[in-house]
């Protein structure tokens, strides 16, 4: 959703609002990209990506469905990056705790995709419970 963002005194700047946390999108990589990221990276596990294909496929239809506007992907340039990063990465760190996978392999996850600088989310969640 394009939000305007009003500096006093300045111009109107328009920004992209992740629909799932409402922040602006400053990070446009598309479900798309981010989920072959994930995919190359369970290539490392192939049990697991077999256990876990159809589950990431379906959470990146389900962000497909539910995306209204969108950036341009600023790694394969199509307007599809339409759920900030984050939020993205933090649904995918819950898939891979509901199917109980290694605590090691959680924690290798989230030291590659971690969309979570400042500890204030999933990261710190992740701390909490030894993940990280």
């Amino acid at each position: 959703m394009v939000k305007q963002f009003l500096y006093p005194g300045f111009e109107t700047e328009n920004f992209y609002e992740c629909p799932s946390c409402s922040e602006a999108i400053t990070n446009p990589i598309c479900h798309d990209c981010l989920a072959k990221s994930i995919s190359k990276w369970l290539d490392f596990y192939p049990d697991l990506k077999k256990k876990l294909a159809p589950r990431l496929k379906k959470y990146v239809q389900n962000v497909n469905n539910e995306a209204s506007s969108a950036l341009n992907c600023v790694a394969c340039n199509k307007k599809k990056a339409a759920l900030c990063p984050y939020c993205f990465t933090e649904g995918i760190f819950h898939l891979l705790k509901r199917v109980n996978i290694n605590k090691n392999v959680l924690g290798e996850f989230l030291v590659y995709f971690n969309f979570d600088p400042e500890k204030q989310g999933y990261i710190q969640e992740a701390e909490q419970e030894g993940l990280y």
